[in-house]
């Protein structure tokens, strides 16, 4: 657990974060300049409060009170910037023990190997950073975090400068990772996406004071503010795997947990698995069975709660997984939607894209 009181002045506001995290994968959520970074960077030791308290799992780092200030080095907290700072110098492989290295053995709490096949970068060990594209440098980079042993883990948008299915497709990952090695996150962003697809936790930041944290569908509402809505596209990410193909119709299911999708062909192996997107917008709503469509993918499901976000809609729909859908606000009279309305999901074969 996260404990943070503490205040520091800036140069437009006074920074104030009073929270407790629990363990979990969570988002600090805000507009730029908000002090989302600089959050990152106290709880890191690389800056200082002007007062108050930072205790990780019960460990005092920070109190003004005590005069306790740990060096960063000491506080078993990794951070990933928003650029991958890896090493020029060294190879993967030596930029992983870099970090593993200087662990002592008895503090290692994950093994070199799992760690480097579950980032999936066991075939670029003998690289060069340069060598590698964006995606590649914040894998590796989150991997020489993880093997220095830390107890939490920060980002700091490490993701920025990649394309939104490089995006999707990395926190996906970071999230299995999440859950494989049981290792708290706290990540800073202000793409609406990786909020409602991604965090366990939401904390929205706004001119240096959390206005609300919780689960991020039960705060949605709190990102009202232009300044806090992203204009892209929201995703449905899911994952599915490969249950078979027909050539000569040129079409390939997929399947997840709770349901199979009919797409355009794809090159892959039955078996195989796929993380897919489907976008929200591409997503049509009806309150009725609907009848005689070109579109391959119908699904039943409830409305599970509508969101206004600014000038925006979103629908959440239980359909044995979790769906948004962004409409317009007459939709939502016009169809009577309410949460516990039973409703259809229309999505075309082309809708989805493959990540």
């Amino acid at each position: 657990m996260l404990k943070v009181k503490v205040t520091k002045r800036l140069a437009t506001f006074t920074l104030e974060v009073d929270q407790v995290i629990e363990p979990a994968f969570a988002c600090l959520f805000g507009p730029s300049g908000s002090g989302k970074t600089t959050t990152l960077n106290l709880l890191a030791g690389l800056a200082t409060p002007d007062e108050g308290e930072i205790t990780l799992h019960g460990r005092p780092l920070y109190s003004s009170r005590d005069r306790v200030n740990v060096a960063p080095q000491q506080r078993q907290i990794g951070y990933i910037f928003q650029e991958s700072r890896l090493f020029p110098h060294l190879s993967v492989r030596q930029n992983l023990h870099f970090g593993f290295d200087l662990t002592p053995l008895a503090q290692r709490t994950f093994d070199w190997q799992e760690v480097v096949a579950a980032s999936g970068i066991t075939h670029l060990l003998d690289r060069n950073p340069a060598a590698l594209s964006g995606g590649e440098k914040q894998r590796v980079a989150l991997a020489r975090a993880i093997l220095a042993a830390p107890s939490y883990l920060l980002l700091d948008e490490p993701l920025a400068a990649l394309d939104l299915s490089a995006r999707l497709a990395f926190l996906t990952f970071l999230k299995r990772i999440h859950r494989e090695f049981h290792l708290p996150i706290l990540y800073v962003s202000h793409d609406l996406s990786s909020v409602i697809n991604f965090a366990d936790t939401l904390i929205i930041l706004d001119k240096g004071r959390a206005i609300a944290q919780g689960k991020p569908q039960e705060h949605l509402d709190k990102l009202s503010p232009a300044r806090l809505v992203a204009s892209g596209d929201i995703p449905n990410v899911i994952e599915t795997s490969i249950r078979s193909h027909d050539p000569k119709k040129g079409v390939t299911t997929v399947a997840t947990q709770s349901a199979e999708f009919v797409l355009p062909h794809l090159p892959a192996s039955v078996g195989e698995s796929l993380l897919l997107n489907i976008p929200a917008s591409e997503i049509i709503l009806a309150v009725s069975e609907p009848t005689g469509l070109s579109a391959s993918n119908v699904l039943s499901g409830v409305v599970a709660r509508i969101d206004h976000i600014g000038n925006r809609v979103l629908v959440e729909v239980a359909a044995g997984e979790s769906f948004m859908v962004e409409i317009v606000e007459a939709t939502v009279d016009r169809l009577g939607l309410e949460p516990g309305k039973p409703v259809y999901l229309i999505i075309k074969a082309t809708a989805f894209r493959r990540l």
